[in-house]
């Protein structure tokens, strides 16, 4: 069985990136992926940013969810602490992926200037094919 992993950050651009996978592989295993990684404090001061961070991942991921049932598909998920391409890397390993679906970029403007883009480094350092949805 293919066993295919999409990234996801809450943008519009994962959420196409999830619809294409299962456009392109309606066979296969879908795996979506949240990394935490806290780079910014939240607006609520009661609030932590790591239960910030962990209560939109697991947002993000129940809202995956409900775009798989509407396409008839179910999905794995999983909510991991770490350095977004690295833990999207290691996931790749420990999961036996075969391929991997992502948006173009989920950051804009200074933020992606500064971090980087996660899918460039996830194309540059993966072990599997990789596309990228825009």
């Amino acid at each position: 069985m293919t066993r295919v992993l999409v990234p996801i950050d809450g943008s519009s651009k994962s959420t196409d990136a999830l619809e294409e996978a299962f456009d392109l592989f309606p066979d296969a295993e879908i795996h979506v992926l949240h990394v935490i990684q806290v780079t910014r404090v939240p607006s609520d001061p009661e609030t932590t940013p790591y239960e910030y961070a962990k209560e939109n991942g697991q947002a993000f991921l129940e809202d995956a969810a409900t775009t798989a049932d509407t396409h008839g598909r179910e999905i794995k998920t999983a909510l991991i602490e770490g350095h977004s391409a690295r833990t999207i890397h290691r996931y790749i390993d420990e999961h036996d992926i075969d391929h991997v679906v992502m948006g173009s970029t989920g950051r804009s403007g200074m933020s992606r200037v500064l971090l980087g883009s996660v899918a460039e480094a996830v194309t540059r350092r993966s072990p599997v094919s990789v596309t990228i949805v825009r």
